[in-house]
């Protein structure tokens, strides 16, 4: 009711779509966002055909914006160019697949993870409520602590060795993001504390592969945390929230709260 609308809203507004096709966006993004579950095979079919639909909404709408641009991120990416060097057509058209199933996915979960956190830190929220202006500490202390990216995956492209252990050229190595967050040789005092200046954490990855939408999606995240504890207060669970299936992008298919008005 409020994350998924939310997540889409702004990134239809940042493509340059009208605000009717953002449910669209929301539920084939959803729908390919299981392919990075452990029950993929099974959502073979509909993993298939939502990317097949987005990659054919996406190559209309380049269509459009390449005869009529616009001061959308789109038209911006469509007319770039570095030394003479532009984006071909299919960069351009995986570059727009990407932003509308990164750009919607994760933030609707990290949205949801953050609120959890808040709820079981109710006095963090009063915090917040009390002080704006700790809407960015907010924003970063939940990816810290709750990030829906718990792990990401490299391969080794050379053997090397770290702290002792003998890595080979090949192997797949699995980070684990969201424990890293909170790792006390990081981290000493790791409690969940948006008055702490903390170090920077990993929920957005790092080096070559760091989210290049990191910035947009930590705002939309400290807007919307101020905005609700400006609105809202005491929110709690109310009734059973039901998980995504298990995998490296997690988060909440239906958070149900109960909350007073402030």
């Amino acid at each position: 009711d409020f994350a998924d609308p939310y997540a889409a809203r702004i990134l239809t507004y940042l493509i340059g779509l009208p605000q009717e096709v953002s449910q669209d966006i929301l539920t084939l993004s959803s729908e390919m966002g299981l392919a990075l579950g452990v029950t993929f095979k099974e959502n073979l079919d509909k993993i298939e055909n939502a990317t097949a639909k987005i990659y054919a909404f996406v190559d209309e709408v380049i269509e459009r914006r390449l005869i009529e641009p616009g001061d959308d991120i789109l038209s911006m990416l469509a007319s770039a160019s570095v030394g003479g060097d532009s984006l071909s057509r299919d960069e351009l058209r995986n570059m727009a697949v990407m932003l509308a199933f990164a750009g919607v996915d994760t933030t609707r979960n990290q949205l949801g993870l953050g609120l959890s956190m808040f709820m079981d830190h109710p006095e963090q929220w009063e915090h917040l409520a009390a002080d704006p202006s700790l809407d960015m500490a907010a924003s970063n202390e939940c990816m810290r602590t709750r990030p829906t990216i718990t792990w990401v995956s490299r391969e080794a492209i050379e053997d090397f060795e770290f702290r002792g252990l003998e890595i080979k050229t090949g192997t797949t190595l699995h980070l684990f993001s969201e424990s890293a967050g909170t790792d006390p040789s990081a981290f000493p005092d790791a409690q969940f504390d948006i008055t702490v200046t903390r170090e920077r954490n990993f929920g957005f990855g790092a080096g070559m592969h760091v989210c290049l939408g990191q910035m947009v999606a930590k705002n939309d995240m400290a807007v919307a945390y101020r905005l609700l504890s400006q609105r809202i207060k005491a929110p709690k669970v109310n009734g059973t929230p039901v998980s995504l299936p298990d995998s490296g992008n997690t988060g909440w298919i239906h958070l149900p709260i109960a909350f007073e008005k402030r």
